[in-house]
């Protein structure tokens, strides 16, 4: 069995007092492991939209929760070979890359597609689930943006989030 991917390296930039740019981190991320072999690793995140970005980046720890709360997240989420994860569903607009393998998005009607790195996926607060069929680790890179729930036929479709 294949080894997870290496941690991400982060580099975020921000201003000095003399009003220049500069590269305030640049180093590996570590992930999260996660219950069901997963890795989640919150690479940044802003509790509002418009967000603000004068903060010092040193002080800051990404949450995985903003997006549900009023702001984004920019996330990696590894799986191990033959993962099959839960369906769910959040109430954000997600716009997800395959980085690393193969990836299956599956919907509750049935649906499923079989992604490729570079393959793109905009997650509208569906049910979904991810799959990784392949021997060898996968990662989604995505960023997560609070939305207004989905209302169909006059019913508002909630969260479902059973990890």
């Amino acid at each position: 069995m294949s080894s997870p991917p290496p941690n991400t390296r982060r580099i975020i930039t921000t201003h000095t007092p003399s009003r220049t740019a500069t590269i305030a981190i640049n180093a590996p991320k570590a992930p999260t492991a996660l219950d069901d072999g997963t890795y989640l690793n919150p690479l940044w995140s802003s509790t509002e939209i418009p967000a603000t970005i004068d903060q010092d980046p040193t002080k800051i720890e990404p949450s995985t929760t903003a997006a549900a709360t009023g702001g984004s997240v920019f996330c990696t989420y590894d799986l191990p070979p033959r993962y099959e994860g839960p369906m769910h569903r959040s109430i954000t607009l997600d716009y997800v890359t395959v980085t690393r393998g193969v990836v299956t998005l599956s919907t509750d009607d049935g649906s499923t597609v079989t992604l490729q790195a570079g393959d793109t996926v905009v997650q509208r607060g569906t049910m979904h689930k991810w799959g990784n069929p392949s021997d060898e680790w996968a990662r989604l890179t995505s960023v997560m943006v609070q939305a207004r729930p989905v209302v169909v036929e006059g019913e508002e479709m909630g969260a479902v989030w059973p990890f």
